[in-house]
């Protein structure tokens, strides 16, 4: 059996907790922020009737290869937090909480071991955290 390693990145973004939350409960918002070279394409994404997200399907290219991956969404805490585990094994957490100026925006990635060391030799998704998160408060700043 193989231990967890987490990888947790923070930012601050100048705006109210709702509006971050919103966006980011949005997978093609998450989608988004992914790195361009991966060549990231939102696919399916399944909804309860109220419109609350249940999974989605991430098509990727990584190493040359077609990928995918299906997303379920495995905690949803309105205004806090989103937990979505990917098929492949991998974490994503986005919280968000209130900080003196804005909302502090944590994500954190948790996979096996031997996940992380496949992403350390061949992906580094860990150095893409902080540029997504970037992405993120830019977008989110320019919401009206």
């Amino acid at each position: 059996m193989s231990t967890s390693a987490k990888h947790t990145h923070s930012i601050h973004i100048d705006a109210p907790v709702e509006k971050v939350f919103g966006y980011i409960e949005v997978p093609a918002h998450f989608i988004a922020a992914m790195p361009a070279n991966n060549e990231v394409v939102l696919g399916k994404v399944d909804q309860k009737p109220d419109g609350a997200v249940v999974g989605y399907e991430i098509k990727y290219r990584q190493l040359g290869m077609h990928l995918s991956a299906t997303m379920t969404r495995e905690a949803y805490v309105p205004n806090e937090r989103i937990h979505d585990h990917a098929s492949l094994g991998v974490d994503h957490m986005l919280s968000v909480e209130p900080d003196d100026t804005g909302t502090k925006l944590t994500y954190t990635a948790d996979a096996s071991r031997l996940m992380k060391m496949i992403d350390a030799v061949f992906f580094h998704g860990d150095k893409h955290i902080g540029e997504a998160l970037e992405k993120i408060k830019k977008e989110v700043e320019a919401l009206p």
